[in-house]
């Protein structure tokens, strides 16, 4: 993964030197998208770590799928930070792309990101956390984790594993705000209906700063930084009895590597499992080697890029997206996980079938010319 960063570090800085060379001297945009051509076009997309290597991924990838249709992409890093980000919001509305891709670093800024873009005429994309004035794309974040809950049921039941004897830990972003931690909280909701001695919770009752859930859950702060994940699950355990067994469940697999190592760290990995969210190459291979990463609630965020450039085609011609245009789900174990992906690589070979609210995508024809997403091949 270092050497994935080390490019993504290289595009930012060409990128963002390109962009501010763009913005002095004064260049317009290009003439626009036309029909499903991207030829000529010009994106720009702001994501919100370069620190996580789920989104150097998406980056990079999105970047590859772009410049196959023609166009051309500058990525910015928001570096987790809201200052960052309304900087990074003001250069790219000098640049004057022909439309941008926000992915928010700090939920507390998003109005005013919205604000820069409205002001300066320019079509956004919001992804994971809205921005006022965009269209917005994410994961269908209820219906993903509740998937995720049965996953993990199934496999606590195997176990012998129920309330009486299991802790459950979700871990938040609480920078990210709700329309991304609603993932954790929906996953224990579900999750508690299912396991026998959990005491049943719903969604609503697990706020921001909520931290026991009754006897059997905690909520915690990991972030989406494997640093994050590996500081607060590591201080999470000291309140957790060593004959209970863990469940941790993550809103980013890079957080959730955090935790393995702070599990690992205190020999408790072996009654311990956890589940992502992302399908990063490390998650991957955790869950095929069959050890204490069982499951990961894929949105296949990596390939973003083709049903965003696919939103972009369908807003220029002239449609409303819903309230949430949602990518491709599934959720990933070592039995269905070569199904999805070429056996022993990250690489997808088929996506599932994009939601019903997502199928005005298909009439832009952009996702038929990349073929890996079913029901959209040709």
């Amino acid at each position: 993964m270092k050497r994935t960063r080390k490019r993504f570090a290289i595009l930012v800085f060409t990128c963002i030197a390109a962009l501010v060379l763009s913005a002095c001297s004064g260049t317009a945009a290009s003439g626009g998208i036309k029909g499903d051509s991207l030829k000529g076009v010009k994106l720009a997309f702001a994501v919100s770590t370069a620190a996580a290597s789920v989104d150097v991924s998406q980056a990079n990838i999105f970047v590859k799928q772009a410049e196959k249709l023609g166009a051309t992409v500058h990525i910015y890093d928001n570096n987790s930070d809201a200052a960052t980000m309304l900087s990074n919001a003001s250069l790219m509305a000098a640049a004057k792309p022909d439309v941008i891709v926000e992915y928010p670093s700090a939920a507390n800024a998003t109005d005013r990101v919205g604000q820069t873009f409205t002001a300066a005429g320019i079509p956004c994309i919001a992804i994971n956390v809205p921005v006022k004035g965009c269209s917005f794309f994410n994961f269908d974040q209820p219906a993903l984790a509740a998937l995720g809950a049965e996953t993990i049921a199934a496999k606590m039941k195997e176990k012998g594993w129920d309330g009486t004897n299991t802790t459950v830990v979700i871990g938040q972003a609480s920078q990210l705000g709700a329309s991304v931690n609603i993932a954790v909280t929906s996953f224990y909701a579900k999750l508690s209906e299912l396991v026998p001695g959990m005491t049943k919770v719903a969604a609503s009752d697990i706020g921001p700063s909520t931290t026991k859930i009754n006897s059997q859950g905690l909520q915690i702060d990991t972030g989406i930084t494997l640093d994050g994940g590996f500081n607060a699950v590591q201080t999470a355990l000291q309140t957790i009895p060593v004959d209970r067994n863990v469940v941790v469940y993550s809103v980013a697999d890079d957080s959730t590597q955090g935790a393995i190592r702070a599990l690992t760290a205190q020999n408790r990995q072996s009654r311990a499992m956890v589940s992502g969210y992302g399908g990063a190459d490390e998650s991957l291979s955790a869950i095929r080697a069959g050890g204490i990463w069982v499951s990961d609630q894929v949105g296949f965020f990596p390939y973003w890029g083709e049903f965003l450039l696919a939103m972009a085609v369908a807003m220029h011609n002239g449609v409303t997206p819903p309230a949430l245009t949602a990518p491709s789900q599934v959720v990933i174990t070592k039995d269905n996980i070569d199904k999805y992906f070429k056996p022993g690589t990250a690489e997808v070979t088929i996506m599932p079938p994009i939601p019903k609210e997502s199928e005005y995508l298909l009439k832009t024809g952009i996702l038929q010319k990349f073929g890996n997403i079913q029901g959209a091949t040709s």
